[in-house]
Order: C-alpha cells, then sequence, then structure tokens
C-alpha cells in the first residue's frame, strides 16, 4: 500500500502495489488498525488514559459542579460526562472504552464559555420541550 499524493488538488490517494486505489471498507479497517495503534502508543509514552468516570475525590478537588454522567453500551462501555468548573468553562465530554483491548476511543469534547453556552441554551431547551413527550 503506498499514497499518492496531488499537490495541486491537495489529496492524496491510498492504492494498493498496482496502483489502483483500495476500498472503502479495507480503508476504514486499515484506519482503526492505525488508530489502535496510535491510542497503544500514546498510552505507552504518556500514560494510560482515564477509562472511567470522574471519581468523588476529582471532582471535589478539581472544583466541577453539577455533573452529570450517562453511560451506554454493551459490548462497548460509553460515558458522556457533563459539568462546569470553577474557570467558568462548561464541558462536555464522551468516550468509550473497548472491553476486548481496554483502548479509550473520544467520540467528542467541547468546552464552551459562558457566552457560548448560552448561545445554545435556548435551542437545547426547545429541543427538549419538543421531544420530551413523544
Amino acid at each position: 500500500m503506498e499514497n499518492r499524493y496531488d499537490p495541486e488538488a491537495d489529496t492524496t490517494r491510498i492504492v494498493n502495489e498496482h496502483g489502483v486505489e483500495i476500498n472503502p471498507s479495507t480503508l476504514g479497517f486499515v484506519g482503526g488498525e492505525i488508530n489502535d495503534y496510535i491510542n497503544r502508543k500514546e498510552e505507552e509514552l504518556l500514560g494510560e488514559k482515564r477509562k472511567k468516570p470522574l471519581d468523588e475525590f476529582t471532582i471535589r478537588r478539581n472544583g466541577i459542579e453539577d455533573y452529570v454522567l450517562i453511560e451506554g453500551g454493551l459490548k462497548t462501555k460509553t460515558f458522556l460526562e457533563a459539568y462546569h468548573d470553577k474557570n467558568a468553562l462548561f464541558f462536555l465530554e464522551s468516550f468509550t472504552v473497548s472491553s476486548s483491548n481496554n483502548l479509550r476511543y473520544n467520540e467528542f469534547d467541547a468546552c464552551l464559555t459562558v457566552e457560548e453556552a448560552e448561545k445554545i441554551l435556548y435551542s437545547l431547551q426547545r429541543f427538549v420541550n419538543k421531544n420530551k413527550n413523544q
């Protein structure tokens, strides 16, 4: 497998040994393996990533307020955490931990200022009001 970079279009094509672009399912598999490899190397270099929800001690130590945890998943453990801190920042953090390889996969992270949170508050409240009884 090799890549062919086109500087004019600023794109890369991933091709096999015959110069044929690899199919999407193979590319997805290779991409997933590369992601796992990066996760393992990061843990080797920087230490194991947090794979559990914040504990009560960490919440108190960091001045976290209004902590909300939503857990899900059967084969994997999925966590969604929402909270704000003493620096007037609101956090949404979602990650999954695989039971097969014990690696953490970040789904998304959002860090909002008061002004940013205020801008989405109306939309969020309308969403809840519209859909909570359906």
